[in-house]
């Protein structure tokens, strides 16, 4: 057509056209669509959900490590029986779940987690997640189950959960079994039972008997402790533990055991240092073991203790500690005394004088009277009849073909009740305290007792069948053996812990059963089991 235009088609570049398409919602939807923009998009997500992963995992564990310890703090105000239980599975993630959800029930419920971990159905829960663990290939026990727990919190879980009162070697006395409200009550029945039998055992004069349940008392309250909530029980049962001990140290007094007696004391001070009872008894037994000064000092912290108290109370104290003041001041006057004259003596006979000393400085010997030069002549007069004597013998028996030497009779190796040492020995030992016929009996029982022991026994057989059954050998081994279980018994009775304890007990129980022969036959029963018994070295010393 003349005069028309001829539109050439729009063959503009497909970036022009692309950027005129920029803002539909069909151009995004295509450019999305396409394999290069997938592809990439794919590994954006995947590297963020990586790192996101990573993230999460990290604040999980921080999580779950804020957990473990919350937990744990709440497990220490719980029963040791709870401890026990939840121990040997808490590095289990079933574990720390279920005990998180329980803590978090609790909380919200307004319940002690203890209290909680009591209810029936969370403690078959537990019991259920225990057998679970430890059901071998077909439980949760794999490494894949177990959680990293921090080994502080592991070692306070085990030395809780397997609570050994005192610690293994007393480096913990503080460490105490932790019980329940039921379990303490039971403590504290048993306790005022016991409590109850020695005053009865007091009241009637039996001071041995008086002890022994007090000391029965002491031994059992001071290893538990009820828990942190239970604030009456754990006074109640503190306050019953002092009274016992203050009635042992009594008793301890009464049986002239001072030192027991001072133990207990103290014992009872670090439970409440304003005593007036302990600080009393404490006070006795450092007067009668000497120490006037530091009985002194303890009478003075009564006497200010009793300042506070209603006046009835505060007059009987006082005339309490008024006479024993008195007494140990009439003690140290009559020992002042006693040093006065004894220094007088010594300088009458110039032990300070100019005549100490010779002039080559030595002493010189004291003048003799005339009885001690005529037993010095007695006694130098039977040495010589006792020298000839013995060298007429010897010439004698030299004559005959016999030794010119006779063998004494050897002392025995190890001390028993009917033979504790020989008459050389026994010259020899000093003497530091007797017992009474009952006490006797009670010993040589207890030596039965720790003789007869499997253990023992166990062990007598062994050295003797170390030592071929030779008799001196089997003494020698025998000695130390028995000594390990004899050292706790000399302790507990007041003897010293070593050797001369020892042959000083068999001297005090020998001079009842040489008089006594019930006990004498007692004293040979525990003697046979020493050796092993029948089937031991008992009768082999003949051979």
């Amino acid at each position: 057509f003349v005069g028309s235009v001829h539109r050439r088609p729009d063959r503009r570049c497909p970036a022009t056209a692309m950027a005129k398409d920029v803002g539909k919602p069909e151009f995004w939807n295509k450019f999305m669509q396409r394999p290069e923009v997938q592809a990439a998009m794919r590994s954006k997500l995947k590297y963020e959900s990586y790192a996101e992963q990573a993230q999460r995992t990290k604040l999980d564990k921080l999580e779950r490590k804020q957990r473990r310890y919350e937990i744990m703090d709440e497990l220490m105000r719980c029963a040791t029986n709870v401890k026990h239980l939840i121990s040997p599975m808490f590095r289990y993630k079933i574990t720390q779940q279920y005990l998180w959800k329980v803590l978090s029930e609790a909380r919200k419920e307004g319940l002690l987690f203890c209290d909680k971990l009591r209810e029936p159905q969370v403690y078959h829960r537990l019991m259920a997640i225990k057998a679970e663990i430890t059901a071998g290939p077909y439980g949760v026990a794999g490494w894949q189950a177990e959680e990293e727990v921090e080994e502080d919190l592991m070692d306070k879980m085990v030395v809780e959960a397997d609570c050994i009162p005192g610690g293994i070697d007393g480096e913990a006395p503080e460490r105490k079994q932790v019980l329940d409200k039921r379990e303490i009550q039971g403590v504290l029945d048993f306790g005022q039972q016991i409590k109850s039998e020695g005053n009865e055992a007091f009241a009637n004069e039996n001071w041995e008997g008086a002890l022994t349940r007090y000391c029965q008392g002491d031994e059992m309250l001071k290893n538990f402790r009820a828990e942190p909530h239970l604030s009456k029980e754990n006074k109640e049962l503190k306050t019953m533990h002092r009274a016992c001990l203050n009635n042992k140290a009594n008793a301890a007094l009464r049986m002239d055991q001072w030192q027991t007696a001072l133990r207990a004391a103290d014992d009872a001070l670090r439970l409440k240092p304003d005593d007036e009872k302990a600080l009393f008894r404490k006070a006795q037994a450092l007067e009668w073991l000497g120490k006037t000064d530091e009985a002194l000092e303890c009478l003075d912290e009564v006497e200010q203790i009793a300042q506070d108290m209603d006046e009835e109370f505060r007059e009987a104290i006082m005339a309490d500690v008024t006479e024993r003041r008195t007494e140990i001041k009439d003690i140290e006057h009559r020992a002042a005394l006693d040093y006065k004259n004894l220094f007088k003596a010594m300088g009458d006979k110039e032990v300070f004088g100019g005549g100490r000393f010779l002039a080559d400085g030595t002493s010189p010997p004291p003048a003799l009277t005339g009885e001690q030069e005529r037993e010095i002549k007695k006694m130098k007069d039977k040495e010589e009849y006792l020298a000839a004597k013995l060298k007429y013998e010897r010439e004698l028996r030299l004559k005959e073909g016999r030794p010119g030497v006779l063998q004494g009779p050897k002392e025995p190796e190890m001390p028993t009740p009917n033979k504790p040492a020989g008459i050389g020995y026994l010259r020899r030992l000093e003497r530091t305290r007797t017992i009474t016929k009952s006490q006797a009996e009670q010993l040589l029982q207890a030596l039965m007792e720790i003789y007869s022991a499997p253990e023992f026994q166990k062990k007598v057989h062994a050295d003797a069948k170390a030592v071929m059954y030779e008799f001196q050998p089997f003494l020698r081994r025998l000695k130390k053996t028995a000594f390990v279980v004899q050292e706790p018994l000399l302790d507990k009775w007041g003897f010293d812990p070593t050797e001369e304890g020892l042959q000083e007990l068999m001297v005090c129980l020998n001079d009842h059963t040489l008089r006594d022969p019930a006990l004498r036959k007692l004293a040979d029963e525990t003697t046979k089991m020493l050796y092993g018994g029948e089937d031991g070295m008992w009768g082999m010393e003949a051979d």
